[in-house]
């Protein structure tokens, strides 16, 4: 994955972009981007809230390597608003479950500041909120189902790529057994050791951080391999709360939106396909309401659809599916 190459600022070009502040923490403003299609009428738009990946370590709400291709072409083909968030990365005080706190901030802001926001920026423009389709890949899909889980009944569609979905499985708490890829196929010899990774977090968790680029993936790499980025990063606190784990929620009674999409690559080196089967099993034995469409891509690795534009053809139909979901077509 080291040679591929990923989307640069320029995906952003036929959007307006301004940013607002949510939340303030010690001082420390946390963001919303605000992307609006340049020429856009007034008027009232179906809205796209996404939520960026980055094994909730890195990346940021305008980070275009990890932003999704497919979610600013819908938006441009439908005329929608994308809203997209910052939230406190990983490692952090309290683990992720400052990033939960984020998470939800940042609903309950869409819904009392944002309309005034755009109106006060864009005058004419506002955000309908019946027509909400939420985005995340990778460690954003962890954020997009958790938000899903919270407020199944004002989101429209869940569309999801390689989804972080279930951070309890094997090769997230314990690293690759033998035989298996690296994470992210990385080279053992550029990942930093462990005495060194346990360094940098100590470090690293005392200062409130939204915004960071690639520079943090060796170290993300690193934690998973050696099987320290539960205890480390994600649960540093082991509160150990089920509410972290979407499937336990999932299992003790909570909802999700009516519709769900999710593209998984079968040669996922990070994110196995294994997790996102068992979520489709979990929902069609708990969730019987709720419709799943999984979209495998043969032969294809974590953030495939962010280096190719050929992920379309394992997803033939997927566009449709979320569109009419989200639209009420």
């Amino acid at each position: 994955m080291s040679t591929a190459q990923w989307p640069d600022d320029s995906m952003f070009e036929h959007f307006t972009v301004f940013e607002e502040t949510f939340k303030t923490v010690d001082t420390h403003d946390i963001k919303a981007a605000i992307l609006i299609p340049k020429g856009l009428p007034e008027g009232s738009h179906p809205v796209i809230l996404n939520l960026h990946g980055g094994f909730l370590a890195y990346g940021h709400a305008l980070f275009a390597p990890f932003f999704s291709p497919w979610a600013l072409k819908l938006a441009l083909e439908q005329s929608a608003i994308v809203v997209s968030a910052d939230y406190r990365l990983l490692p952090s005080v309290n683990g992720v479950a400052d990033v939960l706190e984020d998470l939800e901030d940042f609903w309950q802001w869409t819904r009392t500041t944002l309309p005034a926001a755009l109106e006060l920026r864009t005058p004419g423009h506002s955000v309908d909120f019946h027509r909400l389709l939420l985005t995340g890949s990778s460690a954003g899909g962890y954020a997009a189902t958790q938000l899903a889980l919270s407020h199944p009944d004002d989101i429209s569609v869940v569309a999801m790529a390689y989804p972080f979905v279930d951070p309890k499985d094997d090769v997230i708490v314990s690293g690759p057994k033998a035989g298996e890829p690296t994470i992210l196929r990385f080279p053992l010899e550029d990942m930093p050791s462990k005495e060194a990774v346990a360094a940098w977090v100590k470090e690293a968790r005392q200062t409130v951080t939204t915004r960071a680029g690639l520079e943090r993936t060796p170290l993300a790499v690193a934690a998973a391999q050696y099987g320290q980025f539960d205890e480390l990063f994600f649960d540093n606190r082991n509160l150990n709360r089920p509410e972290f784990l979407p499937m336990e929620r999932i299992k003790a009674g909570a909802k999700l939106p009516k519709k769900m999409w999710i593209l998984h690559g079968d040669d996922d080196s990070v994110v196995y396909l294994r997790t996102s089967r068992n979520l489709l099993n979990l929902i069609r034995e708990k969730l019987p309401d709720t419709s799943v469409r999984l979209d495998i891509a043969p032969g294809e690795d974590h953030a495939f659809d962010l280096t190719k534009t050929s992920w379309e053809l394992h997803a033939i139909g997927a566009m449709d599916f979320v569109r009419d979901a989200w639209l009420g077509n």
